[in-house]
């Protein structure tokens, strides 16, 4: 398995080869970021339906904690983003 990262433009791909099979991942703070959004709404979803049944409010309100948990990281992956490009662009 071989991993590469190529830089194009102040965007950074990385492209996974198995075997005969290669992934190329463009954008990848933006891939993980819709990745994280989806989760979130996933959590707070499930949180949400859980506090309107007889489920204890511990597990319900334990998804929307990790909801906003998702919230932080959203955040730090859009500075993770901006920081990333400034590096480069720097070069």
């Amino acid at each position: 398995m071989k991993i590469r990262n190529i830089v194009r433009e102040q965007q950074e791909d990385v492209h996974i080869e198995i075997g005969s099979y290669k992934m190329v991942i463009e954008k990848r703070y933006q891939a993980i970021s819709f990745v994280n959004d989806i989760l979130l709404g996933v959590l707070y979803l499930i949180g949400s339906i859980l506090f309107l049944t007889d489920v204890s409010q511990t597990v319900s309100i334990s998804f929307f904690l990790a909801g906003s948990i998702m919230m932080i990281i959203r955040a730090g992956l859009n500075l993770l983003k901006d920081l990333h490009i400034n590096k480069i662009s720097r070069k």
